[in-house]
């Protein structure tokens, strides 16, 4: 079901619950990010711009000291957070790092009325078990006519992996999050929109995971297989 956009309230308002037995993550680092992504939806919404807009992307391979012994914010309540964050930057078109083709801001009040960025209200969907989430496409701008292949971004959703223990195994949460960008690129090419896409097939083959061991991973041989029939799709969406 999807949800409204985050707003800089919902940002500047969000609380974490805070661990000192066990690793968490440092709590200035966490606020400096939070405060660049309010920034961004400050301007979005037509205030002032302080500085560059923060990218899906860059949301997605933020990385934080962590804390032991001391205050730090609970892990998978920042990790499940900054997924709705990452999910709401890519639905506003600012899914690529470094991106030069940011979505124009809207004017400001008083200024004459212009073409403003799209909105898109249903910002993203929630897959009951897995937890990753992904922005549909905006209607707006050129598109070509839908296409579709073999796959579908309902398969990416669902795609399941074994788990490994004793054996090495590749960081969950890294490959949830990449899939997330997979999904959300074929969802977007089908549709037409390929100047959407956060992904490239040579992005699928040149990947790289963190590595598990003595605690969960997916079996590596599984996700490699996957990704193979992945960059293969894309691939067909990019010779069109």
């Amino acid at each position: 079901m999807g949800t409204m956009p985050l707003t800089p309230a919902d940002i500047r308002e969000k609380k974490f619950h805070t661990v000192r037995l066990r690793p968490g993550y440092n709590e200035e680092d966490v606020d400096a990010l939070l405060d660049r992504i309010e920034a961004t939806l400050v301007a979005l919404e037509g205030g002032p711009r302080t500085g560059p807009l923060i990218t899906a992307d860059e949301v997605r391979n933020s990385r934080f000291r962590t804390t032991r012994l001391s205050p730090g914010y609970r892990e998978d309540e920042v990790d499940d957070f900054l997924d709705v964050v990452v999910a709401d930057l890519a639905g506003r078109g600012l899914g690529r790092f470094g991106s030069l083709t940011s979505p124009p801001l809207p004017p400001r009040p008083g200024q004459e009325d212009g073409p403003g960025p799209s909105r898109h209200q249903e910002t993203g969907q929630q897959h009951p078990q897995e937890g990753r989430r992904y922005a549909p496409p905006d209607a707006s701008g050129p598109t070509r006519p839908p296409q579709r292949f073999g796959m579908t971004p309902e398969d990416i959703r669902d795609q399941e992996f074994a788990t490994t223990r004793l054996t090495t195994g590749y960081n969950e949460q890294e490959v949830d999050d990449f899939l997330d960008r997979a999904e959300f690129t074929l969802d977007v090419l089908q549709h037409g929109r390929p100047d959407r896409a956060t992904l490239t097939a040579a992005e699928v083959e040149r990947i790289q995971f963190a590595t598990t061991r003595a605690r969960p991973g997916y079996d590596p041989a599984q996700v490699d297989r996957f990704l193979d029939v992945l960059a293969e799709e894309l691939r067909r969406y990019e010779q069109q």
